[in-house]
């Protein structure tokens, strides 16, 4: 029941910090950002109070969550606090990364799947993280310092969703392998979006604002959500 609430709670504050967000930074947007990552981590948190069994996923997959909270919190003072960007924006991926590690130690450990498996998706990841940085002048983008830890991020970022997805066949379908790759899926598509707005030309109006967050929030609450349906 409390899972619910939250939820559609949730929802609502996120939509609204969406809509919000698309004017820009603020110390009032920081406060309703906030709000909207606490709730998709107590959403997390109720869905593994309703289903105990799944304590391991679920625990790390809250942890994953806090993490993101975290790192929701220093992008925006980023834009708040403009003379300590470049710290405010590597704190923010370091704290994102390690928040995917939770994520893809949470599918491994509860599936565990085949050694080579997890390799293929680790080495795909890697290309991936590097074919982004070596592909800035085709997407227009400029990394500059941040080339290395770019390409780190997006490397653990595919790997999270490679093996949600892999789970996905390796589990038949289960709703809640499902949920959590659809989830990576936003994730990736809201970085990719992200991406262009801090790296990007242009690319920085009101609409890529809205979508970059309607994106990401409608990725962590499923994520969030699968907690509920892994057996």
């Amino acid at each position: 029941m409390f899972y619910y609430i939250v939820l559609a709670v949730g929802v609502v504050v996120s939509f609204v910090f969406c809509y919000q967000r698309r004017l820009g930074f603020s110390l009032k947007n920081l406060l309703f950002k906030s709000i909207s990552s606490l709730c998709f981590l107590l959403t997390a948190v109720f869905a593994l109070i309703g289903n105990s069994s799944a304590y391991i996923y679920g625990s790390l997959i809250i942890m994953g969550g806090a993490l993101g909270l975290v790192g929701d919190i220093l992008l925006d003072l980023k834009g708040v606090y403009k003379q300590d960007e470049k710290t405010y924006l590597k704190g923010g991926f370091i704290f994102f990364l390690v928040g995917h590690i939770f994520y893809i130690g949470a599918l491994i450990y509860s599936i565990k799947p085949k050694w080579w498996l997890i390799l293929i998706a680790a080495v795909v990841s890697i290309l991936i993280g590097i074919g982004t940085v070596l592909s800035a002048n085709l997407m227009k983008v400029h990394y500059g310092a941040y080339r290395r830890i770019v390409a780190i991020y997006v490397a653990f970022l595919a790997m999270t969703m490679l093996t949600s997805i892999l789970c996905v066949f390796l589990t038949n379908f289960q709703k809640g392998y499902i949920l959590m790759a659809i989830g990576s899926v936003l994730f990736l598509l809201s970085d990719v979006v992200l991406s262009n707005t801090f790296f990007g030309r242009g690319k920085d109006k009101q609409h890529h604002l809205f979508i970059n967050h309607f994106l990401y929030y409608a990725g962590q609450y499923l994520i969030a959500s699968s907690v509920l349906f892994v057996n």
